[in-house]
This record gives C-alpha cells, sequence and structure tokens, in this order.
C-alpha cells in the first residue's frame, strides 16, 4: 500500500497508511490570531472505512524543526494512535451548525420550509 514515513528531526513519528481506499495526509500547520498567540503544530492522520485515523495529533513544532515525509509502499504500518467512526447522525448536525454560523456572520436570514415526508 502506499503510506507515508514521517520523521521529525531525523527521529521516527510513525509509518502511516490507509490501504487500498482511503485519504491519507500530512499537514504542517502556523497559525497566528489576532489576540497575539501562536500555534504551530502537525498532524498525520487520514479516513479510511468510515473512520478517521490519526497518528500524530497536534505534535508541536518549533522554529528550526526538520520534518521529513517520504512516499513509500508498504505491507503493513504504524497502529494508529486513535480511530473515530463517523457517525452520519453527527455529521449533518455539523453542517447545518456550520450552514447557521456562515448565514449569521453573512448577514443572512435562513427560512425553514415545511418537511418532506
Amino acid at each position: 500500500m502506499r503510506a507515508f514515513s514521517v520523521s521529525l528531526n531525523r527521529k521516527k513519528l510513525c509509518l502511516a497508511g490507509v490501504g487500498e481506499r482511503g485519504v491519507l495526509s500530512a499537514v504542517v500547520n502556523w497559525v497566528a490570531g489576532d489576540l497575539g498567540g501562536a500555534d504551530l503544530f502537525m498532524h498525520v492522520g487520514g479516513l479510511a472505512n468510515e473512520e478517521h485515523i490519526d497518528w500524530v495529533k497536534q505534535k508541536r513544532l518549533q522554529v528550526g524543526d526538520e520534518i521529513r515525509v517520504k512516499v513509500v509502499e508498504a505491507r503493513s504500518v504504524d497502529k494508529p494512535v486513535r480511530k473515530r467512526r463517523i457517525h452520519p447522525a453527527e455529521t449533518l448536525k455539523a453542517k447545518k451548525r456550520y450552514v447557521r454560523m456562515m448565514a449569521k456572520e453573512l448577514g443572512w436570514k435562513l427560512r425553514h420550509g415545511p418537511k418532506k415526508s
């Protein structure tokens, strides 16, 4: 299977892979807000078989860190540190919450029509 061999400052963090179908991501984030705080971190995770999968979750980084992601073929990968099932009802609830938040931000009014049976 296609996999990511991920290391930080030449130390192995994980060998991550999701099999033949899915999504695999290695992401480095720097987030700075109006209040002066900033966050620098990375995440290695994916999505497969109706599950969110994490190998590296919010790993703190510092200026000067060296991150290496090598794309490899592997027969097996490291066990994820976390798996969470995707629940359709929770996904729908989150989508509705997001639409309401965006409508409010844009000054829109949402109208609800009659429910379809």
